[in-house]
């Protein structure tokens, strides 16, 4: 500040420019830790929802047969088993993918809703062979897994291995 005369008259232009300089960083310092909470709950968010569709598909795959009921297949689904509510084994999903929007429950009915936006899911089944399995048999461990995508981005994978419960391949005596 000048003086004139042992008075004050003002702020001289470089310290009204000091001045806004020091205030926008101490506004800037605390506004930080706020938009940091906020992209951080968003991601949350995402990720919650991300594992909620992965684990229902996966309980949805789980509660099917290991073995299919008409006979030796290969993975994915058979000729005739066009939609998911065809699918008569957990192998039926190889491959099985819903594209963003097309988001469906066990019913085949959409599942939509604005946080849904963007969301995709794919699963797939692969044989395990054991060490010390017999070539010459079935695989008894298939390991399933599903991969939910946000807008392209990969945001949660489950992976389960499922073993061959009590059960014989169709045609075959237990």
């Amino acid at each position: 500040m000048r003086r004139t005369g042992g008075h004050r008259q003002g702020f001289t232009l470089a310290e009204g420019l000091l001045a806004s300089t020091v205030l926008a960083v101490a506004a800037g310092a605390m506004l930080l830790p706020f938009t940091v909470g906020a992209r951080n709950n968003t991601v949350v968010v995402r990720q919650a929802v991300a594992v909620s569709l992965a684990e229902a598909l996966l309980e949805e795959i789980l509660v099917k047969p290991f073995y299919d009921p008409d006979g030796p297949s290969n993975p994915g689904p058979e000729p005739g088993e066009s939609g998911r509510d065809r699918f008569d084994n957990i192998d039926d999903y190889h491959d099985y993918t819903e594209a963003a929007g097309q988001l469906c429950d066990t019913t085949g009915s959409p599942i939509t809703g604005a946080s849904l936006a963007g969301y995709s899911r794919h699963a797939t089944v692969n044989y395990l062979r054991l060490p010390g399995d017999p070539d010459d048999e079935d695989p008894t461990v298939v390991r399933v897994t599903v991969e939910v995508r946000r807008n392209g981005a990969l945001v949660h994978r489950l992976s389960r291995l499922v073993g061959r419960r009590n059960e014989s391949p169709a045609g075959a005596t237990p």
